[in-house]
């Protein structure tokens, strides 16, 4: 009688799982701290505040997302059988975010899962939705009709509340179009997203300034403007300009 050779069994460990997730997933323990992620809530949180293993949850979020996700856990923690879930606007997009309350060897925590928005597209670092169509012209200024500006002009952009201010070597001025937006929108290979809330038009880059322990770009305009970049997107930085 044959008998079939045994099928080799699955990895069934949390780290296997949270690998093979299709969604972002975090840990995290009684006192607020990640324990474990899955690759794209790495991808996605730690260019915001930087390596998330061991750090406070609410740090590697936006100051103004910060009060949605201390809601959750609270929410959470309050009904334990009753996962809480909203949606929140981050620099990369909207996010529906679910936090379930889990039972771990130091006491309860939480495991916190959201779903990409449609269209999001995470590699090298770089969220672009392959659907969007590139800009060519900028809207600036809020008069009765706005001036079309030539992406080709912008030194780099700055997230400002719901909207964006671009800095060309004329000055700063103001679009509508909203920071996560424009960074779908521009073209990757010249506009790199250095910190969660500026991007810069790598064609612009003049120095890295490291003089005081952090890395920034000095970009080519009056002023020579200083633009910070987050320490996660150091080694990311160092490959587009190869340094």
């Amino acid at each position: 009688m044959h008998v079939p050779p045994e099928r080799p069994r699955p990895m069934t460990s949390v780290a296997y799982q949270l690998q093979r997730a299709p969604v972002g997933v975090v840990l995290v323990d009684a006192s607020g701290r990640v324990t474990a992620a899955n690759t794209l809530a790495r991808r996605l949180l730690e260019p915001v505040g930087g390596a998330i293993i061991g750090a406070d949850l609410l740090g590697l979020h936006p100051e103004p997302a910060r009060a949605k996700v201390r809601w959750l856990l609270d929410a959470a923690r309050a009904r334990p059988d009753e996962p809480a879930g909203m949606s929140m606007t981050l620099p990369f997009g909207t996010l529906v975010a679910r936090v379930t309350t889990v039972e771990g060897a130091d006491g309860p925590g939480w495991c916190l899962i959201f779903h990409l928005p449609e269209g999001l597209s995470l590699g090298d670092g770089e969220s672009r939705p392959a659907s969007a169509e590139a800009l060519v012209k900028l809207p600036v200024g809020s008069g009765s009709g706005p001036a079309l500006l030539d992406v080709a002009a912008v030194v780099h952009l700055e997230a400002e509340g719901h909207y964006t201010r671009v800095h060309t070597a004329d000055g700063a001025h103001f679009c509508r179009l909203p920071f996560a937006q424009l960074l779908r929108r521009l073209d990757p290979a010249v506009f790199l997203q250095v910190h969660r809330r500026h991007i810069v038009n790598l064609h612009h880059a003049e120095a890295i300034d490291r003089s005081d322990g952090h890395w920034a770009l000095v970009m080519a305009a009056p002023g020579r403007p200083r633009v910070p970049v987050a320490r996660a997107r150091v080694e990311l930085v160092r490959r587009r300009l190869a340094v």
